[in-house]
């Protein structure tokens, strides 16, 4: 193989693939990037065997051919070199020569039969705007699961009707929703637990994208526009019935100014039981007091106005959880429903049915 490349369109490339061949693997093939040069086209590929990644790559091609290089290594080269044009070759014994200006430097790779296949097709897509799957992924992912034993919440749940398109996350404490415009071409419903992982890559590859072809592949599910592809397992295991989880009748109504909420918040939470986080509540009158304490650093309390109220209440939240939905309102106003102190409370945009958030209260102290 013997290809060109411009600097900056290489190192991009490796960027977006190195997050997927980094870390700790027990295969060797698994840490390196698969350069693949035929039909007048470059492609890179990596894979954990969980989330694979395949982009086209601008270059010329002077002899087709195909190999594998670590991906950090590769990347720490490529990063120091000049903003000009590189040469790479790969020689016998799976060697790899990449020049640039004055530079030269020769890499072990490994044979590109050893790389496991990325599937890049499909007979089926679906599509969707870029923007609206990584608002969808970027305002739920939060409340996802990372503990082993829950594999099943691991993960955002796509969950598509003809009528309409949801993607929840849970962790069993909290629960994100949101819902948007249908699918065009969707017929039947469909439902899929997309990896942690894998939502995350969406969010670093297609984040620039303007639309999105998504293809289900029997256990995985494909995403592609027209330089990159993305392949993920899905997680197996059936998604909780979510609706049934989040409560009609919380009738105790307040609606705060979002960006106070979230710094007052911050504030307290410093002197929050670092093992809970846990900070208190207290809304009496049209005021709201936020308070923390902890005997090893002491305590914390401030007030805010409300823009309105229905009621009284305390109840006690986890403060990271509180922020982490607060960041991602995107209204002026938030709107905190409750029903009693130990009753999960719902949080969303004020004026907005498509979004809301869950949270679980904590004991009162």
């Amino acid at each position: 193989m013997d290809v060109l490349f411009q600097r900056d369109n290489l190192f991009q490339a490796i960027q977006v693939l190195q997050s997927v061949a980094a870390g700790r693997n027990t295969l060797p093939i698994l840490s390196n990037v698969l350069i693949e040069a035929k039909e007048e086209q470059i492609s890179m590929a990596a894979t954990n065997l969980e989330v694979g990644i395949q982009i086209k790559v601008s270059g010329t091609i002077q002899e087709g051919g195909a190999i594998t290089v670590p991906a950090r290594k590769l990347g720490e080269i490529v990063r120091e070199l000049p903003s000009a044009e590189i040469h790479l070759v790969s020689t016998a014994n799976d060697r790899v020569e990449i020049t640039c200006e004055r530079a030269f430097h020769k890499m072990i790779g490994l044979p590109a039969e050893e790389f496991p296949a990325v599937t890049t097709q499909s007979d089926t897509y679906y599509s969707i705007s870029a923007e609206t799957l990584c608002s969808m992924i970027k305002r739920t992912s939060f409340a996802a699961s990372t503990e082993e034993n829950r594999y099943f919440l691991n993960g955002v749940y796509l969950h598509a009707i003809p009528e309409v398109t949801k993607m929840v996350a849970t962790d069993g404490r909290r629960l994100a929703s949101i819902e948007t415009a249908p699918i065009e071409s969707l017929t039947e419903e469909l439902g899929v637990i997309i990896p942690i992982k894998a939502a995350s890559e969406i969010l670093k590859v297609f984040g620039d994208s303007e639309q999105i072809r998504f293809a289900l592949l029997g256990n995985q599910i494909l995403f592609a526009d027209d330089t990159t592809t993305l392949v993920a397992r899905l997680v197996e295991g059936e998604y909780p019935k979510y609706d049934q989880i989040i409560p009609k009748d919380n009738d105790i109504r307040f609606i705060l100014n979002t960006d106070q909420f979230l710094s007052v918040t911050r504030r307290v939470s410093v002197l929050a039981n670092p093992k809970t986080l846990s900070i208190r509540l207290d809304a009496q009158d049209g005021l709201l007091r936020v308070s923390a304490s902890t005997p090893d650093f002491g305590e914390a309390r401030e007030e805010m106005d409300m823009e309105e109220s229905t009621g009284d209440m305390q109840i006690a939240f986890n403060a990271r959880f509180l922020m982490e939905v607060l960041q991602n309102v995107d209204s002026e106003h938030v709107l905190l429903e409750l029903k009693d102190s130990l009753s999960a409370a719902i949080l969303k945009p004020e004026g907005d049915e498509e979004y809301l958030c869950l949270i679980m209260p904590m004991r009162l102290e």
